[in-house]
C-alpha cells in the first residue's frame, strides 16, 4: 500500500526493504549507501525538521500539543494500533498519520477530517524537507511525494475540523502597542511555523549565517537563530540576514501561491500560510533597529526550541 511505504520511509532509517518501498514508489535510492541515508535520515529528521503535526500547528511550536492528542483519539476510535507508536516521539509524527491512512484504505474506510487536517500542515512540513540543506535526494523526493499524494485526496467538507485549525491571531506586538519589544519575542514568532508562515530549521540558520559571512555556533535551534541575530547586530551584518530571511518568506510565498493553483485542497488553505507570511515580513522590517542596538540577554518563555 502506498500510504504505509510512504510511512516506513518517514518512520526510520532506511534498509534494505525502506529501499525497496522506495524503488516501488519511484523515489531516488542510488547514489548513497545504506549508511549515508542513515545518517541522512538522524541528521534531517532528528536535528533540523521535526516531522510533527504538533510543530507546525501549534504557536508554540512544541511538541505533543493540541494536534497531537486529537490525533490519538482518532486512531483509537478507528482501531489503529502499531508498536511504532513508542518510536515516534508523539502521535502525529507523519509517519503515523500516514500509517493510520493506510489502515482506514485496508479496512476500505475513509477519515474526511483527518484528511483535511492533514492537508493543512503536511504540505509545510515537506516543504521544509525539500528547501532544508541537510536534506539528500531520497528525503526530498519523499517529502514531494507525500505532499502531492496528499493534496489529491479528496477530503470534502466546507473547512477544517477546529482540532486541525493552525490558525493563529497574534497579538499586536511591542512596537504596535507601545511596549518594548525583545528578541525573544521575535524568535518566538519566526521559529512557529504556525505564526511565522515557514519553518526554519538549524541548518537553514547556519546556512543564512555562512551566506552572511558569520559562522555560527552548534546548538539547539533557538540557540542557534539567537546567534545568528546577535552576530548579525555586532558585525554589522543586519541588511544581509534581514535579507535573506525576506528571500526565504518569499521562496515559501511562492510554493503556497503555485499548490494553490495546482491543487483544489489548497485553495481553501492558502490564504492563512499566506497572511503568516505578511506578518513576518511586518516583523523583518522591524527588526533592523532592534539588531542594531545591544541585544538584551532575557530568554522569554515558550520559546520553541
Amino acid at each position: 500500500m502506498t500510504w504505509d511505504g510512504l510511512a516506513r520511509l518517514w518512520l526510520h532509517e532506511p534498509d534494505s526493504r525502506a529501499l525497496e518501498c522506495a524503488g516501488a514508489l519511484g523515489l531516488a535510492t542510488s547514489g548513497s549507501s545504506l549508511d549515508e541515508l542513515a545518517a541522512g535520515f538522524s541528521e534531517l529528521f532528528l536535528l533540523n525538521v521535526y516531522p510533527y503535526g504538533s510543530v507546525f500547528t501549534d504557536p508554540s511550536a512544541e511538541l505533543n500539543g493540541r494536534f497531537a492528542s486529537w490525533s490519538a483519539s482518532r486512531y483509537d476510535r478507528r482501531g489503529y494500533v502499531t508498536a511504532e507508536f513508542w518510536d515516534a516521539g508523539a502521535p502525529d509524527h507523519v509517519g503515523l498519520c500516514l500509517g493510520y491512512l493506510g489502515h482506514l484504505e485496508k479496512l476500505g474506510e475513509t477519515d474526511a477530517d483527518f484528511t483535511r487536517a492533514l492537508q493543512q500542515w503536511l504540505p509545510v512540513c515537506a516543504l521544509a524537507v525539500e528547501r532544508d540543506p541537510s536534506a539528500v535526494a531520497l528525503y526530498r523526493e519523499l517529502a514531494a511525494t507525500t505532499r502531492a499524494l496528499l493534496l489529491r485526496e479528496e477530503a470534502g467538507g466546507p473547512g477544517l475540523s477546529a482540532a486541525g485549525d493552525a490558525a493563529t491571531d497574534e497579538s499586536p506586538d511591542g512596537a504596535a502597542s507601545g511596549e518594548e519589544v525583545h528578541l525573544s519575542d521575535v524568535l518566538a514568532h519566526l521559529l512557529a511555523p504556525a505564526r511565522s508562515g515557514f519553518f526554519l530549521s538549524r541548518a537553514r540558520l547556519g546556512q543564512i549565517g555562512l551566506q552572511s559571512g558569520m559562522r555560527l555556533p552548534f546548538g539547539g535551534r533557538y540557540e542557534v537563530a539567537r546567534a545568528l541575530f546577535a552576530a548579525a547586530g555586532e558585525s554589522g551584518r543586519v541588511a544581509e540576514v534581514l535579507g535573506a530571511l525576506s528571500v526565504e518568506a518569499d521562496a515559501w510565498d511562492a510554493a503556497y501561491a503555485h499548490w494553490e493553483s495546482e491543487h483544489p485542497a489548497w485553495v481553501r488553505l492558502a490564504p492563512p500560510w499566506r497572511a503568516r507570511i505578511v506578518r513576518t515580513r511586518g516583523r523583518l522590517a522591524g527588526m533592523g533597529d532592534l539588531l542594531r542596538r545591544p541585544l538584551d540577554l532575557e530568554y522569554g518563555a515558550n520559546v520553541p526550541r
